[in-house]
């Protein structure tokens, strides 16, 4: 029997195990498989560093509030800007943060959009709303720029129409937001009643008077055509003067009834008084125009249309000079002189039919008030206030001198030089003392000094005084009846010789430029603050930041006002 072989007898070679490194490979980066997408796209790093990408936010955001601090308590507008800019690339850094496992693009896409508008937030409306409002836009209306010669009239009243007489003949007529284009002809004469509800036109020779309504919201409406020359209308009641055949009258019509009459069949005049002889109606002697500076002594005295031409208003009360008399007053309503006589012919006087002064309300409706001023040969004055005829008040003559005088709003305000002195001043005569004082009057001793006068009248005068105040002080007595607060200029520009504040006080409202106070740092430096004040009651009815060419050209009704931005005139305030 054959033995085994001993190489089959062996024991077989145990199995070898081999690992596939590819799968190993793998394995070790399983972790790290979360990152990949499943076409295994290539990995993503986060964009930025997270420690940088915080510590450049916290940098970036402390100095957006030191900036911030900084533009605001020096007033610097770049800071401020900075201050916006720098706080929205601190949060965009931070987005960076919050995004950086995303995908590049995407984080730093989002980081940008986050920080452009924030930055426009932080930004642009800070800096629209520092800008100077357009005063285009807060206009009532708007017209041609005002050149030189051209004259404005309009009346103590609220809501006021606003007569404008150009150079050229031609004229616009401002009442709220309307403008009505007058076509007036060579040697036209337009004024406005005294109570601001009629447009008056006086044409032609012979002269003839239109009377024309002024509805609120429509164009101009004619009321009635008369012929002869206008002395006063009070409500209804039309006064004038003709002249037929070499003989002149005077006569009272009632606009009410005119509007019955026609051309063929007139209505005739409620009364006529016989008024000399003469050719033309407007060729004898008038009076003066309320407002409106004159020498004491005329040297020529005015014709009758001469103060409706000058200051462009119809008085209420019909005066009449007769040669043999003097001045008298007429009752609209009946021809009948009322009172006494006003001034004697061979006097020398001006007289002008005014506002009544100033005063507490009352149940009352004030009167016109009658002013004569009288002068002796060596210039002194004496000056006389009358109503319905009776005499109110007679000052004592005043010191001798060379005078002009103002007679407006019952008061008469005399500047020039005394007698024996070259030294200019002022001086008033008014209701409530019989002597000539210095405007304000004693009162005017104990307040502050006045650095500024921006206008004086028969009612008030208002100043600007040391202790930076805005003030309007009665003429005649002193009486401190508003107060408001004006602003210096921060630093004088070169050659800079206008004053800090300066306006215009017109016939019931005061219009003032001053410095704008820059308190937030964008507010444009070299801003001047435009306001319209009621000078009646020192209520403020418009006020804006202007920049540029804007100048006030006059002050108008009550708190109302014409300023010349450009080449346009603007209507600004109620």
């Amino acid at each position: 029997m054959t033995a085994p072989d001993q190489s089959d007898q062996a024991s077989p070679e145990p199995p070898r195990f081999e690992y596939d490194t590819s799968t190993l490979s793998a394995d070790e980066h399983a972790g790290d498989g979360a990152d990949q997408d499943p076409e295994g796209a290539e990995q993503v790093r986060s964009p930025l560093d997270t420690t940088t990408a915080i510590g450049l936010a916290v940098t970036l955001l402390a100095l957006a509030g030191l900036c911030a601090l900084l533009g605001q308590h020096f007033l610097v507008g770049w800071l401020r800007l900075a201050a916006g800019l720098l706080a929205a690339f601190g949060v965009g850094a931070l987005v960076l943060v919050a995004l950086g496992r995303s995908r590049r693009a995407v984080a730093f896409g989002a980081a940008g959009a986050v920080a452009v508008l924030l930055a426009a937030g932080l930004t642009v409306p800070s800096v629209l709303s520092a800008r100077p409002t357009a005063l285009e836009d807060a206009a009532l209306v708007s017209i041609p720029a005002l050149a030189d010669g051209d004259r404005v009239t309009s009346l103590p009243l609220e809501g006021s129409p606003v007569l404008v007489r150009r150079v050229d003949g031609t004229a616009e007529l401002l009442r709220g937001t309307r403008v009505d284009t007058v076509d007036s002809s060579d040697g036209e004469l337009l004024a406005l009643s005294a109570d601001g509800t009629r447009f008056i036109r006086v044409t032609g020779t012979p002269v003839e008077t239109t009377v024309l309504d002024l509805p609120a919201d429509a164009a101009p409406q004619v009321r009635a055509i008369l012929p002869g020359a206008p002395l006063a209308l009070e409500g209804d009641l039309l006064v004038l003067r003709t002249c037929t055949a070499g003989m002149c009258r005077i006569s009272g019509h009632d606009l009410a009834a005119e509007e019955s009459g026609t051309s063929t069949n007139p209505v005739p005049a409620l009364w006529t008084i016989s008024d000399g002889a003469g050719e033309q109606a407007q060729d004898v002697r008038g009076a003066d125009a309320a407002g409106i500076a004159v020498p004491a002594r005329a040297a020529q005295p005015p014709g009758l249309l001469d103060a409706v031409d000058q200051g462009g208003i119809l008085p209420e009360v019909p005066l009449r000079f007769d040669p043999a008399q003097g001045w008298v007053q007429l009752d609209p309503a009946t021809g009948f002189p009322l009172g006494s006589i006003l001034a004697g012919p061979e006097e020398q006087c001006r007289i002008a039919v005014t506002a009544p002064p100033p005063a507490p309300q009352s149940l009352q409706a004030p009167r016109p008030v009658v002013l004569t001023v009288c002068s002796d040969e060596d210039g002194a004055m004496t000056a006389t206030a009358f109503a319905d005829g009776a005499m109110l008040w007679e000052s004592d003559p005043s010191p001798a001198g060379e005078w002009t005088v103002l007679l407006d709003r019952g008061r008469v305000l005399a500047s020039g030089t005394e007698a024996g002195t070259d030294q200019p001043g002022e001086i008033v005569a008014g209701e409530t003392r019989a002597a000539w004082t210095a405007p304000g009057g004693p009162a005017l001793q104990q307040a502050s000094a006045f650095t500024t006068r921006i206008g004086i009248d028969g009612a008030r005068m208002v100043i600007t005084n040391d202790a930076g105040q805005l003030a309007a002080y009665d003429t005649a007595h002193g009486q401190n009846t508003w107060t408001h607060g004006v602003n210096e200029a921060e630093t004088p520009g070169p050659g800079d010789d206008a004053p800090d504040v300066r306006g215009m006080l017109g016939t019931g409202s005061v219009v003032v430029l001053d410095p704008a106070s820059r308190t937030a740092p964008l507010h444009p430096r070299g801003g001047r603050r435009l306001r319209v004040i009621d000078a009646g009651t020192g209520e403020m009815t418009f006020e804006s930041v202007v920049s540029g060419s804007a100048e006030p050209v006059a002050a108008v009704g009550r708190g109302s006002a014409l300023v010349t931005d450009g080449d346009r005139t603007l209507l600004l305030g109620r």
